[in-house]
């Protein structure tokens, strides 16, 4: 049973209010936002997008923010917050990257969504991947933002050796952001999930999918390095590689005019 509730914009972003969508599926509660803000020659159009945006291990919705905002003139974006992360309540069970994609899918079905551009980042591109492979007809076209873990290298001392290396060309606003996330987050529940994240075989998953595919970061994303995203992309008929210049993990974050004119041009509805 879904909960709504709707919040009054507290900034200037040309919403007249954003809608909030909560969904209980047995212990796990999810969140998704709603933002769009349609551009009036789109408003008549039969095939406007529905952008879905699903973050990374740690971060939340908020990390989507500036990406949501390019993208809400030319279509419904939709923002999630995944159980345990942000301030959601913590499910009683470990969730595995499949966990994370039933209720991801659940959502989007309660809430009548039909052929998505599903875009997920880190973690999130790992729950993207399972909804493609369990369902391949359900997305033409989605975005994996430095897709994870590098299948030679699944173990907790190489992620975090990864990690540290990629975050020294993050810019200090991707750290900020990031770091006030895993605190609402909490270590408990993020070393609960890391363990998923890291035995997530993605590169066995990914080519069940039918959707044309986009596998974007930056050129300085050493968790997913441009090589790790070209051997996934070879598995999936029509996907291309994009590496975004300067750019390193948190891509999302501070890229997002380019992710932004990437996704409407998968989308077919022009640039931002």
């Amino acid at each position: 049973m879904a909960r709504r509730r709707f919040l009054l914009g507290r900034r200037k972003s040309g919403l007249d209010r954003l809608t909030v969508h909560e969904f209980q599926y047995g212990d796990a509660r999810v969140r998704v936002y709603e933002e769009w803000t349609m551009r009036p020659e789109l408003a008549e159009s039969p095939d406007v997008p529905t952008f879905v945006l699903v973050h990374g291990l740690g971060v939340s919705s908020r990390f989507f923010l500036p990406l949501a905002h390019q993208l809400s003139p030319y279509g419904r974006v939709l923002l999630f917050d995944l159980p345990g992360f942000h301030d959601l309540p913590k499910p009683r069970h470990r969730m595995s990257i499949v966990d994370f994609a039933d209720v991801v899918k659940r959502a989007l079905d309660d809430l009548d969504v039909d052929d998505p551009l599903l875009v997920g980042h880190s973690m999130g591109a790992q729950v993207v991947a399972e909804v493609l492979a369990q369902y391949p007809s359900y997305s033409s076209a989605s975005m994996l933002v430095g897709p994870v873990v590098v299948s030679a290298e699944r173990t907790l001392p190489q992620v975090i050796r990864r990690f540290l290396q990629a975050s020294i060309y993050e810019p200090p606003g991707n750290t900020i952001t990031a770091t006030a996330a895993y605190a609402r987050a909490g270590l408990r529940w993020i070393l609960d999930t890391v363990p998923k994240v890291i035995s997530y075989p993605i590169d066995k998953r990914l080519p069940l999918a039918k959707a044309r595919l986009l596998l974007a970061s930056g050129e300085h994303d050493l968790i997913s390095p441009p090589a790790w995203r070209e051997l996934l992309a070879s598995a999936v008929p029509g996907s291309r590689v994009v590496t975004i210049p300067g750019a390193a993990h948190g891509v999302v974050h501070d890229s997002y005019r380019e992710l932004a004119d990437e996704l409407l041009d998968l989308a077919g509805v022009g640039t931002a």
